[in-house]
């Protein structure tokens, strides 16, 4: 089958090295022992060889060749690990993702540049935009722009949680002056100390 997609059989491919868990010696392992059985049976060892790849890429372990090299289970593992930890610290990193536990406040993140800002009395227009878009999920009861620290950060307090997570919730990912905004709950503390 591999044949008939390329027409010139299997070569050694760089798509090779991403098969999770193969380290470098099975690699070049591999590698030899495709070119030495190409020779001799080609269909056979591309099958084989594309039998173990799905096989390694999608961690199942049926009938795999013994003359194609296996991934020891320790190695999965740890790629199985690397893999969700990638995926968590995507979603960290999600800025459609609001982080941390729901509160009355929120930090939003990116709205403005404070470099880039030049008229008179901008964090005010900025912050009565703001509390403009944000009233539409509840009542607020204080915003803070802070206007001399980067980040482009506003901190808001609602009158309800509801109010601050459909507010959060709202915002987050959404782009602002071509800025994509991120957005966080903080805590009563946290939020008095800075306001």
């Amino acid at each position: 089958m591999l044949q008939r997609l390329n027409t010139t059989g299997l070569a050694p491919l760089p798509g090779l090295t991403l098969i999770p868990g193969m380290g470098q010696v099975d690699r070049s392992d591999l590698l030899k022992e495709l070119e030495a059985s190409s020779s001799t049976n080609p269909s056979s060892s591309i099958t084989n060889a594309a039998e173990a790849a799905l096989n390694a890429a999608f961690g199942t372990v049926s009938s795999i060749p013994s003359s194609v090299p296996q991934v020891n289970e320790t190695s999965k593992e740890a790629s199985v690990m690397n893999t969700s930890e990638e995926v968590s610290n995507t979603n960290d990193n999600d800025p459609k993702q609001v982080k941390g536990q729901p509160s009355k406040n929120i930090l939003v993140r990116n709205m403005f540049d404070k470099d880039e800002e030049t008229e008179e009395g901008w964090e005010e227009d900025i912050k009565l935009d703001f509390e403009e878009e944000s009233s539409k999920h509840g009542k607020i009861v204080a915003v803070k722009v802070m206007s001399k620290e980067v980040g482009g950060k506003i901190y808001a307090s609602f009158e309800t949680v509801e109010g601050a997570k459909a507010c959060a919730e709202n915002l987050a990912g959404r782009w602002f002056d071509k800025r994509q905004l991120k957005v966080e709950f903080v805590s009563d503390g946290l939020f008095a100390d800075i306001v």
